[in-house]
């Protein structure tokens, strides 16, 4: 892996005063900086973003890791990206990618299984943004 990012949305943005420009929803990229800590539910989790801003609060359930690779269209693919990829001249896959025993998955490969398997994927969309492209339809090895 080529570089450690996250990405996950902020969040209680409407009130206060905020060092950003971030609303509710809007991703931030970057670095945990807290992690939620059930214990303590009134304190979020927290991200400094990739131009050094700390202190920005996110939605723990949204946290996605960069997988180390990019899609035909150089966009980044993360942790609950939605990838349709192209397996030679069969019908295209719908997977989300997700991270299990510390390995990033594509459906039923494991992630250097998807990259040797296949050559054209690119993300779709992630399963905040667009839980209808895998209700019912997400496919794997």
């Amino acid at each position: 892996m080529d570089e450690t990012l996250f990405r996950a949305k902020a969040i209680n943005r409407d009130i206060g005063f905020h060092r950003t420009s971030y609303k509710n929803g809007d991703w931030v990229y970057g670095l945990i900086t807290r992690l939620y800590d059930e214990r303590f539910e009134v304190i979020p989790a927290e991200m400094r973003d990739i131009n050094g801003v700390n202190g920005i609060e996110v939605d723990h359930k949204t946290f996605g890791q960069y997988t180390g690779t990019p899609d035909k269209n150089k966009n980044k693919i993360f942790e609950c990206d939605i990838v349709k990829a192209f397996k030679h001249n069969e019908e295209p896959f719908v997977a989300v990618v997700t991270k299990r025993n510390g390995c990033f998955w594509f459906g039923n490969w494991n992630w250097c299984e998807f990259l040797d398997k296949f050559r054209n994927y690119e993300v779709i969309g992630n399963v905040f943004d667009n839980p209808e492209l895998v209700k019912g339809g997400e496919q794997g090895g």
